[in-house]
């Protein structure tokens, strides 16, 4: 018995990929990234790059299936038309499967739009609660704010490497 095989709809357009693959010569795989605050983007990829808990992993049309755990960090997505689109992202799960990648993460941000002196504060106070040596100091939220800032700090716009 062979397993039903879902279609990929692109929300933006109401759409479904023609065939296997939507351009000349090459496959497109569709893609949702959402998070507790809403969705932060879904359409067409031709390739993306994850920050998964192992290091990065690389994502092509037709992947095998497979569910993930992701790490805080950049995600890049090469769009349908060929432009490449950088976001930071949190820690969360990937799930790959009948060419659809569905990322749930805890954030999401265009580096662009990091405001970096929010995210320096942000570093100086987890480095802070680390360091004091208090029964009130939950050390894994620290950690965590900390890993985000120090994210958004090296992927910045403003930063240029």
């Amino acid at each position: 018995m062979a397993a039903a095989q879902t279609q990929v709809t692109d929300p933006a357009h109401g759409q479904t990929p023609q065939g296997a693959g939507g351009q000349a010569g090459g496959q497109r795989i569709g893609v949702e990234i959402r998070s507790p605050d809403g969705p932060i983007w879904s359409g067409w990829a031709t390739s993306l790059r994850v920050p998964e808990s192992l290091g990065l992993m690389g994502i092509l049309p037709r992947h095998a299936p497979l569910i993930a755990v992701l790490d805080v960090g950049l995600t890049t997505i090469r769009e349908d038309g060929g432009a490449e689109l950088r976001l930071i992202t949190g820690s969360g799960f990937l799930e790959i499967d009948h060419n659809r990648v569905l990322m749930l993460v805890d954030f999401g941000e265009d580096p662009a739009k990091v405001d970096v002196k929010r995210a320096e504060a942000a570093r100086d106070r987890a480095l802070a609660r680390l360091r004091s040596a208090g029964e009130n100091v939950d050390n894994a939220r620290a950690e965590a704010a900390l890993q985000r800032a120090r994210m958004r700090l090296r992927h910045s716009s403003s930063n240029p490497g």
